[in-house]
């Protein structure tokens, strides 16, 4: 049946309706009163099943999103360190501002230098600070990177670079911010001087 609104044939719809809930309740008394089994093959939905499901919380909704997009820079990052260009990339669908600033000097650093960085962190986000009510909407995200498979080598050699210490293992701290239409990190800090 056709929805009212759409059609614009509200008074059609209330005797289609009427007509229907009728022939519900002659089902129901006949089912009652043993009938065959036709008529209790006919059962219509419940209109409880789809109006009893629960609302999503905009809390976990909004944390799932940004956790999304904070491992989806994470891959575009990963890609350009990979590669040492960002062609193909989409890395501005996920970051921007200092974030995207920050992988890009990083970048150009690897390439002045000759150097890709093979392989991908692990990574084990949370969101520690999230503000639904303020404008924009803001988050936290802290994470332990693990690069111990994430170690930039020489292009042309394989060569692994020597890194200061032996931990590969630091907290990084990144700030999301709602642009309106979609969660976007804007900031993305790793203390070299942490361990996790």
């Amino acid at each position: 049946m056709a929805h009212p609104l759409r059609t614009g044939r509200r008074r059609q719809h209330l005797r289609g309706t009427a007509g229907a809930v009728a022939l519900l309740t002659a089902t129901a008394l006949l089912a009652g009163c043993g009938s065959s089994d036709d008529t209790k093959t006919e059962a219509s939905p419940s209109p409880s099943t789809t109006s009893g499901s629960p609302s999503p919380d905009p809390t976990q909704e909004a944390k799932d999103q940004v956790l999304a997009v904070y491992q989806g820079m994470w891959k575009e990052t990963a890609k350009i360190y990979n590669t040492g260009s960002f062609k193909g990339t989409e890395l501005t669908k996920y970051a921007g501002d200092k974030a995207l600033a920050k992988v890009r000097v990083a970048a150009i650093y690897y390439q002045d230098n000759n150097l890709v960085v093979k392989g991908e962190p692990k990574l084990s986000p949370k969101v520690t600070a999230l503000s639904l009510g303020t404008d924009p909407k803001t988050a936290t995200i802290v994470d332990c990177v693990d690069s111990t498979n994430f170690v930039p080598e020489n292009k042309n050699t394989g060569k692994k670079s020597e890194l200061d210490g032996d931990n590969r293992r630091h907290t990084q701290t990144s700030k999301a911010q709602w642009t309106g239409k979609a969660w976007l990190i804007i900031d993305s800090t790793i203390d070299k001087d942490s361990t996790c």
